[in-house]
């Protein structure tokens, strides 16, 4: 749908150089939208049927550069990691010279991850591609842990759901014969 605007406003005589801005603007803003979220999750038949898309509107010169779903997903990353991790201090003013943080006094592991698709997540690509500062290791491991511990809760939650469901259901037929 938004590559026929494209071609519509092509064919009523818009340039080319607007036509790229649209199309960054329509297109591509649509497919980066939450990348860092979804994008490790794409297997090779994903990342082909976006690429057909920029390969289709070059040759149709609605823009003046084609994407690479790989690229698209490590500059999202980047992004979405430099921003998480800018130092979020007061700013500096006389009161805030200098800022004294203590050093680590023992090391972390990062947990072992056994599954795709908790691998591909985007926490664990940024740990493995972006992470020099031990303080950010310990952080992502940190929550990591906390998701595998509501994990378990919830699944201990619904053991006991369907434990007390079934002595429901039993007392009942007890009561009615």
């Amino acid at each position: 749908m938004r590559l026929n605007l494209l071609s519509l406003l092509q064919s009523s005589g818009l340039q080319r150089s607007s036509l790229h801005l649209l199309f960054n603007a329509l297109v591509i803003n649509k497919l980066t939208y939450a990348l860092p979220a979804y994008g490790g999750q794409f297997n090779a038949d994903d990342k082909n049927r976006i690429n057909v898309i920029s390969r289709k509107a070059m040759r149709h010169g609605l823009t003046l550069t084609a994407f690479d779903t790989d690229d698209l997903i490590d500059k999202s990353h980047r992004k979405l990691f430099r921003q998480a991790t800018q130092p979020s201090f007061p700013p500096k003013t006389s009161t805030y010279s200098s800022y004294q943080l203590r050093k680590r006094q023992h090391p972390y592991l990062l947990p072992t991850v056994q599954y795709s698709q908790f691998k591909n997540s985007y926490i664990n690509r940024c740990l493995s591609k972006y992470v020099h500062n031990p303080l950010i290791i310990i952080l992502c491991s940190f929550y990591q842990f906390i998701l595998h511990v509501l994990c378990f809760v919830f699944y201990i939650f619904c053991i006991l759901c369907i434990s007390m469901l079934f002595h429901l259901v039993t007392v009942c037929y007890c009561h009615t014969e």
